[in-house]
């Protein structure tokens, strides 16, 4: 999904760094556009940094799946008190719940990724040559 930076307001308008009319044409039928608050933005970052560098670099060092360090990590790291909990209906009277960062707010959020931080050096996850695995988030990731 592609997210535009709100560059200025004039008279209560955004203005992107692309323009808008080029923003419009790149949807597709079923597409949308989202307003997220600077909140909700910097909580997304934090997620693409969860998903996108941590559980991929873990993946990477040991040889299992960012799937499996997910689950490793939300049992690991506090899952049940920081996340949200999504219920699956897997048919008629069946259902599961599965712990998830979407819609888990910045500071929850925040908290699971230094208590990541914390179980990484608890745990010494270093590579062959002692560099540490998860390395914190640029601090952009979190405030401006």
């Amino acid at each position: 999904m592609a997210t535009y930076q709100v560059q200025t307001m004039i008279e209560n308008v955004p203005t992107f760094s692309k323009p808008l009319a080029s923003i419009l044409s790149d949807l597709k039928v079923g597409g949308c556009i989202k307003t997220l608050t600077p909140l909700e933005y910097h909580t997304d970052r934090q997620r693409r940094w969860i998903k996108g560098v941590c559980l991929k670099r873990l993946a990477d060092w040991s040889g299992d799946t960012p799937a499996e360090w997910d689950l490793k990590l939300k049992a690991l790291c506090g899952g049940n008190e920081l996340l949200k909990k999504e219920t699956i209906y897997l048919g008629p009277g069946t259902t599961c719940e599965r712990l998830t960062i979407i819609g888990v707010g910045k500071k929850n959020l925040t908290a699971y990724i230094e208590n990541i931080l914390s179980k990484a050096i608890e745990l010494d996850w270093k590579d062959t040559e002692g560099n540490p695995i998860v390395v914190e988030p640029d601090k952009d990731l979190r405030s401006k």
